[in-house]
């Protein structure tokens, strides 16, 4: 493979820098996208459109306290998620490629390798997205007739004094399935696209920079669109107590059979899915191309 591979060995102190960069530089770029998928995904009485929430988000609450709200914690997570799947994409590629005596090439290896740091960072995210998913619908919940103002610290603080540590960890099992499922497509789809235009000649894309850049696109597009469902599920385990006060916690099933009780039915599993489409275009597309290029001038 050439050294634009993704798999180039770096040190491992390297290789974590980069991730973080990288996955930062995508967060700052995705996060007011995110806000809005994740408060139409939450949104159920009664439906909303997408523009519709935009323009209530802006109206009522404006740039920095609307669309950036809860930014600090998942631009930290971005740092870990990203070093966490590149370093343990990366290694489980050398592992299993050295291991078992496979080609650089092998499809299936990089599946499982992005099935892998997807385990991995499944611990790492949940936390993170659970207090990020709670104050991105908190405005909501308090123009519905709440009167707490939350903060990072009153959810955290909350969650720590009726459940402990563990109760940061709610909805970790969907969580995981998302992540493992989802960056197995992520990473496999981002390798294969990013060869094919390497190596096919009738199709080449002989400036580097624009085929990073697609590669990264369509890896988040295909990623989204395989998971988004599950990702809709997790988003209401994790605010639905906050929607709901004083409602017990549901399961997976549960809150599945919730959503599809809601006016719009199987098409409540999709809300927000556009606007999550179009965040994974750049964001994406910025998160591949910068690991690339700091990898190969640092």
């Amino acid at each position: 493979m050439g050294n634009d591979d993704i798999r180039h060995e770096l040190h491992p102190f390297k290789e974590i820098s980069i991730g973080a960069i990288s996955g930062m530089i995508g967060k700052l770029v995705e996060f007011p996208f995110d806000t809005i998928k994740v408060r139409l995904q939450s949104n159920h009485h009664p439906p909303i459109s997408t523009f519709q929430m935009i323009k209530q988000t802006f109206t009522q609450e404006g740039v920095i306290n609307g669309f950036y709200k809860g930014l600090k914690a998942p631009l930290v997570g971005a740092c870990l998620e990203t070093s966490i799947l590149f370093t343990c994409y990366n290694f489980s590629n050398v592992y299993l490629t050295k291991s078992f005596h496979l080609s650089d090439d092998n499809f299936a290896v990089k599946c499982l390798s992005g099935a892998f740091a997807g385990f991995a960072a499944s611990f790492i995210l949940t936390p993170i997205e659970l207090v990020k998913c709670q104050l991105q619908v908190s405005n909501l919940v308090t123009r519905t007739g709440s009167t707490n103002i939350h903060t990072y610290s009153t959810i955290i603080m909350k969650i720590l004094n009726e459940k402990g540590i563990i109760g940061l960890f709610h909805g970790l099992e969907s969580t995981i399935v998302r992540e493992v499922f989802g960056t197995s497509i992520w990473f496999g789809t981002y390798e294969y696209i990013n060869q094919y235009y390497r190596n096919t000649k009738d199709t080449y894309i002989k400036n580097e920079s624009l085929r990073l850049l697609i590669s990264g696109a369509m890896a988040g597009l295909t990623f989204n669109l395989s998971v988004f469902p599950i990702d809709t599920i997790k988003s209401n385990i994790q605010t639905f107590d906050l929607r709901n006060h004083g409602k017990p916690k549901l399961n997976s099933w549960q809150i599945t059979k919730y959503i599809l009780s809601k006016p719009g039915g199987f098409k409540n599993l999709y809300n927000g899915l556009g606007i999550t489409l179009i965040r994974s275009i750049p964001a994406n597309a910025i998160i591949f191309y910068s690991y690339e290029v700091l990898k190969q001038n640092i």
